[in-house]
């Protein structure tokens, strides 16, 4: 499904969105989402909690076979993504904010994400283990990237900035790259895919954004930091979860689990841009409303 020399392009890519994705957050950043902590805090209690239950319950839902079902899982159990960062800009909501939520929820990955693999992946495949000491390995390795993003745009911002764009670009190059070679090649065994799987891979982030969403409403946070959650919490890191299953898996199974990652990562761009628009018209009809006001 995806060969040796692609992996390593892959993951090359993905270490360097990860460096751009440490150097987007300067100083000032952390010190503003530090002072007042609540949204970042509950950011990333709701990254690992509503995202791996979501996950869990459309894969018993949608009766997916166990190895889509533990692939489904491993995508709700990953961090934010850079992507969300751009969609999040796009929509005016709290791009600080998001940006530190999703280095924070990279950070605590390395602990969260095996934990409730295991809390849920027992429960799904009972025949297929979850190789956690992987996972967390590859976790461990890919923050190394965001620590040294981090030190590189405190020691020198011009570069840290460059970085930052660097990673953007090759965040939307890692998805490119996937629909150039891995769609074409996989195309018969996308036609032969029955509804669920495409239903899983789209209802995960358009159910997650619309849990988190509600819950910052009930929470009581801000319209903007709502957004906010919705985009960084919905929209994970899907090439970091094609990476750890390629790093996991080998043969028929790995063709399996990696299916609906994959699809996750193709389709997620599709689903966030629709709830991106929305956001921005109603930003922008708040907007007009508050000449209106005064």
């Amino acid at each position: 499904m995806v060969g040796p020399f692609e992996q390593a392009v892959l993951t090359a890519i993905l270490a360097v969105v990860m460096l751009g994705m440490g150097a987007a957050m300067t100083p000032r950043d952390l010190g503003d989402e530090v002072r007042r902590p609540r949204a970042l805090l509950l950011a990333v209690v709701g990254q690992f909690g509503i995202m791996p239950l979501t996950a869990f319950a459309l894969a018993r839902l949608l009766d997916l076979p166990p190895a889509q079902a533990i692939g489904l899982l491993i995508v709700g159990c990953m961090p934010g993504g850079t992507t969300s960062n751009l969609y999040t800009y796009f929509a005016r909501a709290n791009l600080a904010l998001s940006v530190v939520v999703t280095i924070a929820t990279t950070l605590t990955a390395t602990v969260l994400t095996p934990l409730v693999l295991l809390l849920y992946g027992g429960a799904l495949a009972e025949d297929i283990a979850v190789p956690t000491g992987t996972v967390v390995a590859s976790l461990v390795l890919l923050v190394l990237p965001v620590l040294l993003g981090l030190w590189v745009r405190r020691r020198t911002a011009n570069l840290g900035a460059t970085l930052e764009l660097v990673g953007s670009v090759l965040g939307v190059l890692f998805i490119v790259l996937l629909m150039v070679t891995w769609v074409p090649r996989n195309w018969q065994l996308l036609v032969q895919s029955p509804w669920q799987v495409y239903a899983g891979a789209i209802g995960l982030p358009l159910l997650g954004m619309a849990a988190a969403y509600g819950y910052a409403r009930v929470l009581g946070l801000r319209v903007p930091d709502r957004r906010t959650l919705a985009l960084e919490i919905g929209i994970v890191n899907g090439p970091l979860a094609i990476t750890i299953v390629l790093l996991s898996f080998t043969g028929a199974l790995e063709q399996e689990v990696l299916l609906l990652p994959a699809l996750y990562s193709l389709f997620v761009v599709l689903t966030a841009t629709v709830v991106t628009i929305g956001f921005r018209r109603a930003h922008d009809r708040a907007q007009q409303r508050i000449p209106e006001l005064l």
